[in-house]
């Protein structure tokens, strides 16, 4: 899928120095796919998550990631990132590190479900944000290409809870931008769904 020629690099971080992580996190289903070749660039990812509830025997509830994100025309990037809930907005305390290609084919054992996606960003003029994209390849989609999902995961990364939302820029048919419990039981079964059959990997050692 062509993009446009002012593309912007967004590599992830891997200093190891902690972050707090404010995330806003949407779902739709888009009027258009065409609408994806105007962002300002694109890269695939596939992640492998291991999570650790809050129980009576550690101190709070987190998970750990891997993730390997080709760009065209660079060699794969791994990095691994620990994150720690830091509240009841579920903000996140994040350690992102570098990794391997060993480290990430352990971590896809391991893990019992991941994600594999093409990612795209769309800046948001005259700020330092970006809405994030990610879109699911159906079964015999290409990375970059599709075809993908109708349904599409968006991410937008804030310093403060305060900052206001922009507009978000493609049409979309159903837009879903309530947080988990505050949407409607509908809206509820929607994102269940897309999760169990259409975002999640399952473990490929189980077939």
């Amino acid at each position: 899928m062509r993009l446009l020629a002012d593309a912007i690099a967004l590599e992830e971080k891997s200093d190891g120095v902690a972050f707090k992580e404010i995330e806003y996190v949407y779902y739709a289903r888009l009027s258009n796919m065409e609408d994806l070749k105007n962002a300002t660039s694109q890269e695939h990812q596939e992640q492998w998550e291991l999570k650790f509830p809050k129980t009576d025997l550690n101190g709070g509830s987190g998970s750990v990631r891997i993730r390997k994100t080709i760009e065209t025309g660079k060699e794969p990037e791994y990095v691994l990132t620990t994150k720690t809930v830091a509240n009841k907005q579920d903000d996140k305390i994040e350690v992102p590190i570098p990794a391997t290609e060993a480290m990430f084919d352990q971590f896809k054992l391991l893990a019992e479900k991941g994600m594999i996606k093409d990612r795209y960003f769309f800046p948001i003029e005259g700020t330092d944000l970006v809405w994030e994209i990610d879109c699911f390849l159906k079964p015999k989609g290409k990375i970059g290409v599709g075809p993908y999902y109708d349904w599409v995961k968006i991410d937008l990364e804030v310093s403060s809870r305060k900052e206001k939302i922009p507009q978000f820029p493609l049409a979309t048919e159903e837009l879903i931008t309530k947080p988990y419990g505050k949407r409607t039981e509908a809206e509820e079964k929607t994102i269940t769904d897309l999760y169990d059959k259409e975002f999640v990997t399952k473990n490929a050692a189980l077939k």
